[in-house]
């Protein structure tokens, strides 16, 4: 996956701010662009013209506020910015591409706080058909490595290759975890069968195997460590990823479901994100090329 442009959805807050500093950061590393989009609620559409007016204006001292602010930082020769108007999150979601990296910050990390400020986040992953990082403002200078939830599904495959690549950029470990029985958790597991137990645990194994054969191909020479875990996938990922520099996830979707939408494991990841989160979709399906018809044969 090659990211050629950060989106960053701004609203003049510490976590946007955080959300500018990620991208700035992350798109230094490859010569790619940014963009600042300010994207103002229509639900003022139904006021009067005045007050719409000293709106738009508001926004606009907000985004050239943002700019500014992101012009201060090194690496923003590529730096853009726009004003839109409509619902923020679809509207920001309509920015984005596969080779674009929609990004937000967050006030959000735990459980408690999740159900009431991650709806937005949860709304543009929903929404967005290519990679979306969730930035929350409790940033570290000391973060290291990149973890990545494993499954094998395409959107999973699409996270481990995005977090090899990372994990590359970045000389640091990857870190690849498997939910063994994700499935069964809680009461449910407790009533499950050692014999089963043990076959969870083993096709988590045969998968992360398999997983870490891909990376290695991909990027022979990171460092890979593999975890099987025996507690609901969303919770060990963020617990695993509190001090990384990043976790990567797969949409983790049902393969029936529309294109775009989320799973429960990459749910429950952002309801209580503790690290910088990129929820990656599966690439878009490429076309079948049409088959040759065969020569007809007649019976005389």
């Amino acid at each position: 996956m090659q990211i050629r442009r950060y989106i960053v959805g701004v609203d003049g807050s510490l976590p946007s701010r955080a959300a500018i500093r990620w991208a700035i950061g992350h798109a230094r590393e490859h010569g790619a662009e940014v963009t600042l989009a300010h994207i103002a609620d229509d639900e003022w559409g139904a006021v009067g013209a005045e007050l719409i007016d000293e709106v738009d204006a508001g926004a606009r001292r907000l985004l050239d506020g943002e700019v500014a602010y992101a012009r201060s930082l090194e690496g923003t020769a590529g730096l853009r910015a726009e004003l839109l108007s409509g619902s923020p999150m679809t509207v920001l979601a309509s920015l984005g591409d596969a080779e674009s990296m929609l990004v937000v910050g967050t006030h959000k990390t735990g459980f408690h706080y999740g159900r009431a400020f991650g709806s937005r986040s949860l709304q543009l992953a929903n929404l967005a058909v290519g990679p979306v990082t969730i930035v929350p403002d409790t940033e570290s200078r000391l973060r290291r490595g990149v973890v990545v939830g494993v499954d094998d599904s395409a959107a999973g495959n699409a996270a481990l290759d995005l977090a090899a690549d990372l994990a590359c950029d970045h000389h640091c470990e990857l870190i690849a975890v498997r939910s063994a029985g994700a499935s069964a958790t809680g009461a449910a597991r407790r009533e499950t069968e050692p014999e089963q137990l043990a076959q969870y645990d083993d096709d988590a194994r045969r998968l992360l195997a398999a997983a870490v054969e891909r990376v290695r191909r991909r990027q022979p020479g990171i460092t890979i460590r593999s975890r099987v875990v025996r507690r609901p996938p969303g919770t060990a990922l963020n617990d695993i990823a509190r001090s990384a520099e990043v976790l990567v996830v797969g949409d983790s979707r049902r393969e029936e479901a529309q294109p775009g939408g989320l799973g429960s494991v990459a749910y429950d990841v952002l309801l209580n994100v503790s690290s910088p989160t990129i929820v990656v979709h599966a690439p878009p399906a490429v076309p079948a090329e049409p088959q040759p018809e065969g020569e007809a044969h007649v019976v005389r």
